[in-house]
């Protein structure tokens, strides 16, 4: 139903004339094309699909689209033409043979709306097995570290509440419970896109306990979301390290200033340095800060990966995507804002959505949905069916 009014699916016979220009219309005839495009090469990897993982798996994510379409089609064909209904002299078959025809309209259209899901879902063809996720304070000094603070906390909130498992390997707080920056490895292969439109800036509209004027402040904290492909690797070879150990510091009673547990490793090639002291032993303090220069290193090498495919990118498009807010958390009004969502993207109670359970699940997939539309209706505007493709070439 939620899909039927965001893309406003209405009957074919209401609207023939107006659906026609709609890509995403059952009664578009180049959707009706990629459809059938799609059921064909499903049924060719049926028989191809054997022994070849990709193709096996090709395959599997067009099934549900695929059996929508014969769904679809055999309900098509219970639908009484107009030709015949006209020629039918018995007003009542006639009358019985509409009330058909009404039901199986009726049919058609939730078989669409299904159909219309699968594609969707299907818009959606990177799988990753992890990915990295930092968290950053922008601009507002330490206001904004206390709300990148606040974000960090939703955002672990709702790794727990899809129950994806995740490992922290840097987290930089301040003295009066900010966050400067933080970087999460979570370990999901649905993670990637459900995630993937959180990044970008977010900014918090509120009066800071400090401001004694009542003013409004705007703050800002930034999110980054990597994926790792499951081919990406990182080795470490122990002549590159350099091993220092140093007496912790912090909190943590009689241990604290007693012992050389804490660790600190510089990766020689590349100059990067991580600390671990939050174990009380020195051998486990080690073991953290090689994952955590891991991580690191690994973050380096697909963040170069990622530049290397966003400069070709702009420079195919030009400077298409600024670096706008994503979305506005205010607290006056007790209200978030996902500037993306045209129909839906403001909810309330914040405290709520700052839990980072089913409020934020919601909102995450609103904009999921809005998100893949954009990016069905974008490939049927570049597809072509194979005959035309090669006459071009």
């Amino acid at each position: 139903m939620f899909i039927r009014k965001l893309l406003n699916v209405r009957p074919h016979y209401l609207v023939r004339r107006w659906v026609s220009t709609d890509p995403l219309s059952f009664q578009n005839e180049k959707l009706q094309g990629y459809l059938e495009s799609l059921r064909q090469e499903y049924y060719a990897l049926r028989v191809s699909a054997a022994g070849n993982t990709k193709e096996y798996a090709r395959l599997s994510r067009l099934d549900g689209v695929v059996n929508s379409l014969e769904k679809h089609r055999a309900l098509q064909r219970n639908i009484t033409s107009d030709q015949d209904l006209a020629a039918e002299k018995d007003e009542d078959m006639r009358a019985l043979m509409q009330e058909e025809n009404e039901l199986y309209t009726d049919l058609l259209r939730k078989q669409e709306d299904a159909m219309l899901q699968e594609l969707l879902t299907l818009a959606d063809d990177e799988v990753y097995p992890a990915l990295i996720f930092e968290v950053n304070a922008g601009a507002g000094g330490q206001e904004a570290m206390l709300f990148a603070q606040e974000l960090y906390d939703m955002y672990t909130g709702y790794f727990e509440h899809m129950g994806w498992e995740y490992e922290e390997f840097a987290h930089e707080t301040t003295d009066i419970g900010g966050l400067r920056h933080a970087n999460l490895l979570v370990h999901d292969p649905e993670a990637y896109n459900w995630l993937r439109y959180e990044a970008g800036v977010h900014r918090v509209q509120r009066v800071p306990a400090t401001e004694k004027s009542g003013r409004i402040h705007t703050s800002t904290a930034s999110i980054t979301v990597i994926p790792r492909p499951a081919d990406v690797h990182v080795h470490i070879a122990e002549r590159d390290l350099k091993i220092e150990t140093k007496r912790a510091s912090g909190a943590g009673g009689q241990h604290v200033n007693t012992t050389d547990s804490a660790v600190r490793i510089v990766h020689l090639p590349t100059g990067m340095a991580v600390e671990a002291q939050s174990e009380r032993s020195q051998l486990k303090n080690r073991e953290l800060a090689i994952k955590r220069l891991q991580a690191k290193l690994m973050q380096q090498q697909l963040e170069s990966a990622e530049a290397s495919k966003q400069a070709t990118r702009k420079a195919q498009q030009g400077n298409l995507n600024r670096n706008e807010k994503i979305r506005t958390y205010n607290f006056v009004q007790d209200r978030v804002t996902d500037h993306r969502v045209q129909q839906g993207g403001t909810l309330h109670n914040l405290s709520g959505f700052l839990e980072g359970g089913q409020q934020l699940s919601g909102l995450i997939e609103r904009l999921q949905l809005e998100q893949r539309r954009i990016k069905l209706v974008e490939l049927l505007e570049t597809w072509q069916p194979i005959q035309e493709a090669a006459d071009k070439n």
